[in-house]
């Protein structure tokens, strides 16, 4: 038990009462009081007030460290003032217009020469872009499969949705092969003899278990799309934060299709999808066989002014910087697990990594244990995804990374002492 003789649990209840009470009202209009899934952790979630920076505080008034990034999609951390400032100034000027913009072309240059592409089409949010991706692979092959990983989330769309939670292959559709096994997507391929599109892969799965591509297994893959005549679709919406030309460049890849969400956008909902001018010539409106792609707000200014700002702003030496902040901290947290005897895991790249709490018996995940550890950490001022995950922004420095650092020892050691109390 915690040292104060309260469980985990009720020292968070007292310590939320105005969440909770605010999370039953939500409840009467939102299932479960939410319109995401992710935000979901018993026995209820926090609700937020207001961010700054790398802190987060709710409505009764707690601070957090923040080390989750709203699910990665905050590179710069909340109200980022750079951001803040542009996009005042903007607001004076309206927010969707149905043509281009200054701020939509700058962007759209921005992106290109840090991908090496030469065209982009602008989407609202990652799902969009994954979607908009797969329409582009099928439209230029005449193909209908996809091959994509076991537990890869590629945002939510139902053939993309293949392979999470028990869902299964979709026939003629979507074809399935396992994260980091080059034989199975092989296998794929075989089983699928010419009437595959393209590969798409999530260069570090992140939803589930924080898992890392094997050495050589990325570029391995991407010969092996090349090879087959397929397209190679790259999903960085997540992992574009590894280097300052995504995770292209920090494994060695190049793709023909990638695809771009989460913190793009400075904050706001963007997507992008990004290849060549031969790929992107089927959206020409005046070629001969012109795919529509509509979207009201595609490329819109705030997005535009808000996430030209974001990927400018993030450099090799900011991406080096929280990369080392990250390392170290998942060197303290092992080490503190250690000395508390409470047997964990981390797992990830960079600043973005996952942990879990384990099994004694097996070594394998022990969920229950992992989601009490997530609601200690809550109740110590530090918040990371309800399912283990980590994603660390450029408002992050030392004294705030010490500081998340000693409620998560705190965190660890509630978590092993009332596991201890309750075995006995």
């Amino acid at each position: 038990m915690p040292p104060d003789g309260a469980s985990i649990e009720a020292r968070y209840r007292a310590q939320t009462p105005m969440s909770e009470r605010t999370m039953q009202r939500a409840s009467r209009s939102m299932v479960r009081g939410l319109t995401r899934s992710l935000s979901w952790f018993a026995p209820y979630p926090v609700v937020f007030d207001h961010g700054a920076g790398a802190i987060l505080t709710d409505v009764d008034g707690n601070e957090y460290v923040d080390l989750f990034g709203n699910g990665l999609s905050v590179i710069h951390g909340h109200a980022h003032p750079p951001i803040v400032e542009a996009l005042t100034a903007a607001l004076q000027r309206g927010t969707a217009w149905p043509g281009a913009s200054d701020a939509q072309i700058e962007f759209a240059e921005l992106l290109c020469a840090r991908i090496g592409a030469d065209a982009v089409r602008f989407a609202n949010t990652g799902t969009e872009a994954t979607m908009l991706g797969v329409k582009l692979a099928r439209s230029v092959t005449g193909r209908p499969v996809i091959i994509k990983g076991w537990h890869a989330y590629h945002g939510s769309y139902d053939d993309l949705e293949a392979g999470l939670q028990g869902q299964a292959e979709v026939p003629g559709r979507v074809a399935l092969a396992t994260f980091g096994e080059l034989d199975s997507y092989a296998a794929a391929l075989e089983r699928n003899a010419g009437q595959v599109a393209a590969i798409i892969v999530e260069p570090v799965q992140y939803t589930g278990l924080v898992t890392t591509p094997p050495p050589g297994f990325l570029p391995a893959l991407r010969e092996l799309a090349r090879d087959a005549g397929v397209l190679f679709v790259l999903d960085d919406c997540l992992m574009f934060r590894l280097a300052e030309g995504g995770s292209a460049e920090r494994f060695g890849i190049d793709a023909d299709i990638t695809c771009l969400g989460k913190w793009i956008g400075g904050g706001l909902p963007v997507g992008a999808v990004l290849a060549s001018s031969e790929l992107m010539s089927v959206f020409d409106p005046l070629g001969p066989d012109a795919q529509y792609h509509g979207g009201s707000f595609n490329g819109n200014l705030l997005g535009s002014v808000a996430g030209r700002i974001a990927v400018a702003s993030l450099t090799a030496s900011e991406i080096d910087r929280i990369d080392g902040l990250a390392d170290a901290m998942r060197l303290e947290i092992e080490a503190a697990a250690r000395e508390a005897e409470l047997p964990v895991r981390t797992s990830g790249v960079g600043s973005a990594f996952g942990l879990y709490v384990l099994d004694a018996r097996d070594g394998e995940v022990d969920h229950e244990g992992s989601a009490l550890l997530h609601l200690a950490a809550v109740t110590h001022g530090v918040y990371y995804g309800s399912g283990g995950e980590f994603g660390l922004t450029t408002a992050m420095d030392d004294a705030l990374t010490q500081r998340a650092l000693s409620s998560l020892r705190a965190a660890i050691a509630d978590v092993a002492s009332e596991r201890v109390t309750v075995a006995r």
